[in-house]
């Protein structure tokens, strides 16, 4: 729908508690004296189901709305493509987005975006996303691009909850892709920005994951995968190649390697939503294995430990606090520096470009604020703008007893989002800090 098409493919950029006080000592509280009970979480997130009412439009509402071009078949938002890179630099171009109809005029069939950009590293790149949406919280995902230089991609992506009338639920990805994107800059806290050196990724295969429930909000999750990953030459211009640079990681990384793995989870999930949580705690513990005995190319192991809280303010749904914390290490055969454990762009430090720092452990802490600017309801959808400070703190080890807080580093910024509930989010991340200053455009919140 409308509103819909708004959201998936927008590109944009951009507490204190209440204390009841006590009654006088001279008497025993009555009734009228009682503070109300906090709100449960189904008041909270209730506001938030369709259908969408009360909300009044403001002016970024009244912007997005000017730019539709509506059709018979359903709208079109021509959305400008814009973004800058710490990686890759400047890419620029077009990407219209068309929401279809159903056959009824009440809801939305299917999402359409094709887009062409322009990078001077990656030339013209052409692209095409197709969403589907069976329900609030189900999505699937169709999405391609093919660069002049370098990269391209096929993907599929499929998540389904409340398998058999259960609380089980199941995701699938397939994938085949090649980026330009990441950089290795060696090993370590210490490695310095001026050793940069890119290379390109090739990964290609399936993972799936399925969350059976234990008992309430708790699940034992399996996951499966099977990759095969090379590292190639890459496409950035006046930047050193990992194979010139780092002649001996490469040679060790040129050649394809199989990835077969199998993860088990266990995992307490309170939240009310996979997607755009507003409310509500996320705890896992897990232990990847991976054994040449079972096909892969190396034994190894990888230990995570997270947890995510999202704490609504007063109850209204217009201030969330989120929080991060993971743990990762690895043991076991050393791994190509792609499949170490990486911290940078999407990685949980955000000022920082993708590969950034690299070792056989992280540790991360990401908290942001995240305040909604403006709710307007659609049919049975509602869209919300979301602004949202942020600051990330993360660092890499070698080995979990080697970490120190002196080793962490500490990035700030700034999110402008745009949501479409029941599914999507949209947004453009500007951060800073050591690293200098890094934008990112991305689909999703970032945890």
């Amino acid at each position: 729908m409308l509103k819909k098409a708004v959201l998936l493919s927008a590109s944009l950029l951009l507490a204190p508690a209440a204390w009841a006080q006590p009654g006088p000592r001279s008497r025993s509280p009555g009734p009228a004296d009682k503070p109300p009970p906090p709100p449960t979480k189904i008041e909270i997130v209730e506001p938030l189901r369709a259908p969408a009412t009360g909300y009044a439009p403001n002016l970024f509402n009244r912007v997005l709305d000017a730019l539709v071009i509506d059709l018979e078949k359903g709208p079109i938002l021509p959305l400008p493509i814009a973004e800058a890179s710490k990686d890759l630099g400047l890419n620029v171009g077009v990407m219209p987005v068309w929401a279809v109809w159903n056959a009824q005029k009440t809801g939305v069939d299917y999402v359409m975006a094709p887009s062409v950009s322009y990078n001077e590293n990656l030339g013209a790149t052409f692209g095409y996303k197709q969403f589907f949406f069976p329900d609030e919280k189900s999505i699937i995902l169709f999405r391609g691009s093919v660069s002049r230089r370098v990269e391209n991609e096929a993907y599929f992506y499929f998540y389904r909850p409340g398998v058999l009338n259960s609380d089980a639920r199941f995701s699938l990805d397939i994938v085949h892709r090649v980026t330009g994107k990441p950089s290795f800059y060696g090993y370590g806290n210490d490695s310095l920005k001026a050793d940069k050196a890119n290379y390109a990724i090739l990964k290609e295969g399936y993972e799936f994951t399925a969350s059976l429930p234990v008992k309430k909000h708790l699940f034992l999750e399996l996951n499966h995968s099977l990759y095969r990953q090379q590292a190639q030459e890459g496409p950035v211009l006046g930047v050193p190649q990992v194979s010139g640079l780092y002649p001996s990681d490469y040679a060790a990384a040129e050649k394809a390697r199989l990835f077969h793995a199998n993860r088990l989870s266990i995992l307490y999930d309170d939240t009310d939503h996979p997607f755009l949580p507003k409310i509500g705690t996320m705890a896992s513990f897990s232990i990847l294995y991976s054994a040449k005995v079972l096909g892969s190319d190396y034994n190894y192991r990888t230990y995570s430990a997270e947890f995510k809280h999202y704490y609504n303010y007063k109850g209204g749904g217009r201030f969330v606090t989120a929080l991060r914390y993971q743990l990762q290490f690895q043991r076991g055969d050393e791994l190509p520096f792609y499949a170490q454990v990486q911290l940078g762009e999407t990685t949980g430090l955000r000022m920082a470009g993708d590969g950034r720092f690299t070792d056989r452990g992280k540790i991360v802490v990401n908290l942001e604020e995240r305040i909604t600017l403006s709710r307007v309801p659609y049919l049975k959808f509602l869209r919300e703008v979301e602004i949202a400070p942020f600051i990330d703190a993360g660092a890499v080890f070698s080995d979990p007893s080697r970490f120190s807080t002196g080793h962490l580093r500490y990035g700030p910024g700034l999110s402008l989002r745009l949501l479409l509930r029941p599914q999507v989010v949209a947004a453009a991340d500007l951060a800073f800090g050591s690293e200098g200053t890094n934008m990112i455009v991305r689909v999703g919140y970032p945890f």
